[in-house]
C-alpha cells in the first residue's frame, strides 16, 4: 500500500464540482443513446434547425462560459461515429466536432481566458507528438506514387489520427483549473458507462440462438473489437477512485460502472479484448497494492486450473484460439458447424499477416510504404495473397510511416505512462491521485489493444486517451502551482518546464 505519511507543502481543498453541468451533460449522452438504439433516421431540415438553434444557444453561453463547450465536447465524442452531425453533408469538413473544437480553438487563441499564462504551455509531449504528426504527412505524400487519387483519400484517412491529437493541445491550454477537469472526468465515467449500457442493451436485443458474428456487439465504433478497446481504455477511471477508497462505503457504488462496461468487453467477444483487460487489471492492482496483485495472481492460477468458472463466453472465445471446435450458441457442446470458419481459422491467419508485415518493413524500414498502403499491398506479402488489414497498431505504423515513426509513438505513449505514474506518486490531492491510478489501468490495456488492431485512429476510440493525457499534464502544473505535491525521498524527475509554466503564470 501507498504511504501517505510523507511531507505534504501544501493541500488546497479542491474546489466543489459543477453538478449542473455535469448533469446535463449525462442527459445529452442518453439522449445520444436513445437516438441510436432506436436507429432513428432524423430528417436533415430538423437537424438543420435544431443545429443553428442549439448552436447559437451553446456558443452564446461559450462565450462567458467556455468550458460548457468543452463538456458538450467530451459527452459527444464517442458517439460522434453514429452521430456524425455533419448536416446531411452540406459542406467539406463541416460537422459538429470540427464545429466545437473550432470554438475552443478560437477561445484559446484569444487568450480571454489565458489566467495570465502564455497562450502555448510547453510539456514534455509537445515535441514528440508534432515530430509523429510530420513523420506521418511524409508517409502520406511518399504514398503518393500508388495513384493519383491516393493523396486526397489519405489526407482524410490521416486526419483519423490528427482529429484527437489535436485535442490534447485544445484541451491542454484551455483547461486552467481543477473544477473544470474533475467535470471532464466524471462526464467520462459516465459517458463511457453509457456506452457500457448500449452494448448490453444491443446483446439482449439479438437474441440467445444468434450465430457468433451476429452476437458480437460492435456498438458506438461499429465493430467489436474497437469497442472493446473503447472499454479497456477508459474503464479503469471508476476503479482508481474505489481502489483509492475501499474503506469509504459510498466508492464502492463505482464498481457498478466498471462492471458495466466490463460486460461491455463480453459482449464484443473480442479475444484481444480479453487479453488487454487483463493487461490493465494486473496493472493497476500492481501499481495499488502488491498484496492485492499477489491476490489476484492466485485468483488467476485457481480460475486457469478451473476454467468452469470463468464466464461462458470468455471461456469459448479464448478455447477459440487454440482450438477449432469450439463452438457458440448457449451450449458449450453445441456442434460445430455452428461456428463460422473464418473465426476458427483467424489468430492463424492474423500471424501469417504479421510474418507478411515484417517483410514489408524490411524492404521500407526508414520511410515505410506510405500511409494506408498496407492493406492493398499486403496480397504480395503473405501466402493468402488477398489483401487483409494487419490487426496491430505498432505494425502498420513501421510498415506505412517506418521504424522511426514507430519509435516515436513509443516514445509518445511511454511519456504519457511515466507522468501519469509520476503524478500518481506525488500528488497530494486525493482526485488527482485516482484519476492517474485509474488512467495508469487504461493506458496498459491500451499497450494490450494494440497489439491485435488499430485502435488509435478514430475519434470515438481515442479522443479521451488525448484528453486525459493533457489532464495529466494540467494536474501537473496545477500542482506545481499551489503546492499540492508529496515530496518522498526518490529519484528527480525532469520538472524544469513546471518551473517554467508556474514561473509564466505568476508574472505581473
Amino acid at each position: 500500500m501507498d504511504n501517505f505519511d510523507q511531507e505534504v507543502v501544501e493541500n488546497k481543498p479542491a474546489p466543489k464540482q459543477k453538478k449542473l453541468g455535469i448533469f446535463f451533460m449525462s442527459v445529452m449522452a442518453m439522449a445520444f443513446a436513445w437516438i441510436i438504439s432506436k436507429h432513428m433516421i432524423i430528417p436533415s431540415w430538423i437537424i438543420v434547425t435544431s443545429a443553428l438553434i442549439g448552436g447559437i444557444v451553446l456558443f452564446s453561453i461559450g462565450l462567458n462560459k467556455p468550458h460548457v463547450v468543452t463538456y458538450v465536447l467530451v459527452a459527444y465524442l464517442p458517439f460522434s461515429k453514429e452521430l456524425a452531425g455533419d448536416f446531411g453533408g452540406a459542406a467539406l469538413a463541416l460537422n459538429l466536432t470540427n464545429l466545437l473544437m473550432f470554438f475552443i480553438f478560437v477561445v484559446w487563441m484569444t487568450g480571454k481566458f489565458a489566467e495570465k499564462e502564455s497562450l502555448w504551455i510547453s510539456t514534455p509531449l509537445n515535441f514528440s507528438i508534432f515530430l509523429f504528426i510530420t513523420l506521418g504527412f511524409i508517409a502520406v505524400c511518399r504514398g503518393t506514387y500508388f495513384g493519383t487519387g491516393y493523396l486526397w483519400l489519405a489526407v482524410i484517412e490521416y486526419k483519423r489520427w490528427i482529429t484527437p491529437i489535436l485535442m490534447f493541445f485544445l484541451v491542454l491550454n484551455t483547461v486552467k483549473d481543477r473544477t473544470t477537469i474533475k467535470s471532464i472526468v466524471v462526464i467520462m465515467i459516465v459517458v463511457t458507462t453509457v456506452v457500457g449500457l448500449m452494448a448490453i442493451r444491443d446483446y439482449l436485443n439479438v437474441g440467445g440462438g444468434a450465430s457468433m458474428e451476429r452476437s458480437r456487439i460492435g456498438g458506438i465504433a461499429d465493430q467489436p473489437n474497437m469497442l472493446a478497446a473503447f472499454f479497456n481504455y477508459y474503464m479503469f477511471l471508476p476503479l482508481g477512485f474505489f481502489l483509492l477508497n475501499k474503506a469509504k462505503a459510498k466508492y464502492w457504488l463505482l464498481l457498478i460502472p466498471f462492471l458495466i462496461q466490463f460486460r461491455g468487453i463480453m459482449v464484443t467477444f473480442s479475444r484481444g479484448g480479453y487479453v488487454a483487460f487483463a493487461a490493465a487489471l494486473y496493472a493497476i492492482i500492481f501499481i495499488r497494492s502488491k498484496m492485492l496483485f499477489f491476490v489476484l495472481i492466485i485468483l488467476t492460477c485457481l480460475a486457469i486450473m478451473n476454467p468452469q468458472f470463468l464466464p461462458p463466453g470468455i471461456r469459448y472465445r479464448m478455447g477459440q484460439t487454440f482450438s477449432g471446435s469450439a463452438t457458440y450458441g448457449g451450449k458449450m457442446d453445441a456442434p460445430a458447424d455452428n461456428v463460422e470458419a473464418s473465426l476458427d481459422s483467424s489468430a492463424a491467419v492474423r500471424i501469417e499477416i504479421w510474418k507478411g508485415a515484417f517483410k514489408m518493413i524490411k524492404e521500407n524500414p526508414w520511410l515505410g510504404i506510405g500511409y494506408g498502403l498496407f492493406i492493398p499491398m499486403s496480397k504480395y506479402y503473405w501466402s493468402g495473397g488477398i489483401p487483409r488489414d494487419a490487426h496491430n497498431t505498432y505494425l502498420i505504423i513501421a510498415a506505412e510511416m517506418g521504424i522511426p515513426t514507430l519509435i516515436v509513438f513509443l516514445l509518445i505513449v511511454f511519456k504519457v505512462i511515466f507522468h501519469t505514474y509520476s503524478l500518481y506518486k506525488t500528488t497530494a490531492d486525493p482526485f488527482t491521485k485516482a484519476v492517474a491510478l485509474g488512467f495508469l489501468g487504461g493506458l496498459f490495456g491500451l499497450l494490450a489493444s494494440n497489439m491485435f488492431g488499430s485502435r488509435l485512429d478514430s475519434q470515438e476510440v481515442s479522443s479521451y486517451f488525448w484528453i486525459l493525457a493533457a489532464l495529466v499534464m494540467r494536474f501537473k502544473i496545477l500542482d506545481a502551482r499551489e503546492g499540492t505535491i508529496v515530496r518522498p525521498q526518490v529519484a528527480r524527475l525532469d520538472t524544469h518546464w513546471l518551473d517554467e509554466a508556474e514561473e509564466v503564470a505568476t508574472e505581473p
